[in-house]
């Protein structure tokens, strides 16, 4: 063989892609056990801001329910000190929640590192990524749990201000109606 050449005149190209073909792989390696982490960390995402947006809301109404307690003079009103505490209650679920999930996040965080260290040394780190997973799941379940708890106390808080809204009035046609059965007997 001269050169790049062997006898038979081909270009000597396995050599460039065996390269090729192990910086792929490599690359490859590097991206599926990076991707799935990656994913984990946009869906928690997503959740995170629907649940800031949910704690924004209840932080603003119990600003919106102590200025009408100190405003209106309802200092002695059980419903509104009940209602009070109860989205007090949700709030405090859903700080939970969110610390749960950003807690899930770091986890999955070094995941990613973990796995891209252990390509990048050949060494393997299994054992501390099956750590990192199984935290951010354990985490997510528990965000999870966090989040039904304050979601049933937002129905609760609801169900309680629906009751006590005053009875509609019956229109015109219908109290005269029963006006006059009630004449008739």
């Amino acid at each position: 063989a001269h050169g790049l050449f062997t006898s038979s005149g081909f270009l000597l190209l396995f050599p460039l892609r065996y390269k090729f073909h192990t910086a792929m792989d490599f690359f490859h390696n590097l991206l599926v056990t990076a991707l799935t982490p990656i994913t984990l960390i946009s869906g928690v995402g997503l959740m995170l801001l629907c649940m800031t947006n949910r704690y924004n809301h209840t932080t603003d109404r119990i600003r919106q329910l102590i200025k009408l307690r100190e405003d209106g003079g309802l200092k002695n009103e059980p419903d509104l000190d009940r209602e009070i505490r109860l989205i007090f209650r949700r709030a405090s679920n859903l700080r939970r929640s969110m610390l749960c999930l950003t807690l899930s996040t770091v986890c999955a965080g070094l995941l990613v590192a973990t796995n891209v260290c252990s390509e990048f040394t050949g060494q393997s780190f299994v054992t501390l990524s099956a750590f990192w997973l199984i935290c951010s799941l354990i985490l997510i379940v528990s965000s999870t749990a966090f989040f039904c708890l304050e979601v049933s106390l937002s129905l609760h808080a609801l169900s309680m201000a629906v009751t006590h809204l005053p009875r509609p009035m019956r229109p015109a046609s219908q109290t005269s109606a029963s006006s006059t059965k009630e004449q008739a007997k």
